[in-house]
């Protein structure tokens, strides 16, 4: 049977900081940077190619088994993509909807509907076969611009639409059972992006300064759950993510600009670079899902929606939009 899914599986690079097609040179001089700091120019691995348009984001599950795609024409469908080769599966229950995120406990998927309000939506699946078995339903009736799943898949963190008259943003923490939400924080400037650490008891964010600041650099900044307080672990370009050993965070260099390229910086998560990552052109590289070298986070393109692997750092890979 031929589906709307075409895949042709490739084996992703083992971890080498010295890969093939990859070399060490000198990072460009800007403030603070270090100028013997390690470049990597990885060789992607083709993973896949998926023939119908999709959502940017690709979400693997916890142990990297399978990928949740959201395809947005001509109708929105759910797929669950297996990484090793098999046959995908099509999800139709669903509407049109972006930033698919698999639950750390494998047993639900969740993504924000773009039909109305922007609200967060989960649906429950199989952590075995990946498969959707109930219909989707709706979390929390507040609009959001970015979720996350605490690892203990109990809790989600989210970042509220409505910002304050002058531009702040918060944090929200709701209780999958109760569907209780606390505010965690607020922050002059608006957040964009937040992870969880591995062990639950802290958040990772970014936040672009307000229009009434000097100072134009990103902060990723930490904070503890179970007192809302803050510290500046860094100044970045972007923050793209915490890895899923909670070791490393993924960032656009201080003071990046579009025409510089793909540049990314993985920093150690008590704000020290590790190293310089030059990808193909295209959208910012993202974190894929922990587990042994042998899983394979991926990217469509924005040409073809190819999937692709890169190897980063021992454990995690780099998942590219």
């Amino acid at each position: 049977m031929i589906t709307p899914l075409s895949r042709s599986i490739a084996l992703a690079a083992s971890l080498c900081l010295a890969l093939p097609g990859s070399s060490r040179s000198q990072a460009p001089e800007e403030e603070g940077a270090d100028s013997a700091l390690f470049t990597l120019r990885p060789e992607p691995r083709f993973v896949a190619e998926i023939d119908v348009p999709i959502d940017p984001t690709v979400a693997p599950s916890p142990d990297g088994r399978f990928f949740a795609v959201l395809q947005t024409r001509p109708q929105p469908v759910l797929w669950i993509v297996p990484s090793d080769g098999g046959e995908p599966f099509a999800y139709r229950k669903t509407w049109s909807a972006t930033k698919p995120r698999w639950s750390p406990s494998a047993d639900r998927i969740g993504f924000i509907a773009d039909g109305g309000p922007p609200r967060i939506w989960t649906i429950e699946v199989d952590p075995e076969t990946g498969r959707p078995i109930d219909p989707p339903r709706m979390l929390y009736r507040t609009a959001v611009n970015a979720y996350a799943f605490a690892p203990d898949g109990e809790r989600i963190a989210y970042i509220p639409r409505r910002t304050t008259a002058a531009g702040a943003s918060e944090i929200h923490i709701i209780e999958w059972e109760s569907r209780k939400a606390r505010v965690l924080l607020r922050e002059d400037g608006v957040i964009y992006h937040l992870d969880w650490s591995p062990d639950g008891e802290s958040i990772y964010y970014g936040v672009m300064p307000a229009l009434t600041e000097e100072d134009h650099a990103h902060r990723v900044r930490r904070a503890r759950v179970g007192d809302g307080r803050t510290a500046t672990v860094l100044r970045a370009g972007e923050f793209l993510g915490l890895s899923s050993d909670g070791l490393y965070l993924l960032c656009r260099p201080l003071g990046w600009t579009h025409s510089e390229g793909n540049i990314v910086e993985l920093v150690g998560i008590a704000g020290a670079p590790v190293m310089r990552i030059e990808a193909a052109p295209g959208p910012a590289p993202r974190w894929g899902t922990g587990g042994p070298p042998s899983r394979r986070p991926v990217r469509p393109s924005e040409a073809s929606h190819a999937i692709w692997a890169i190897p980063a750092c021992p454990f995690c890979y780099l998942l590219i939009r």
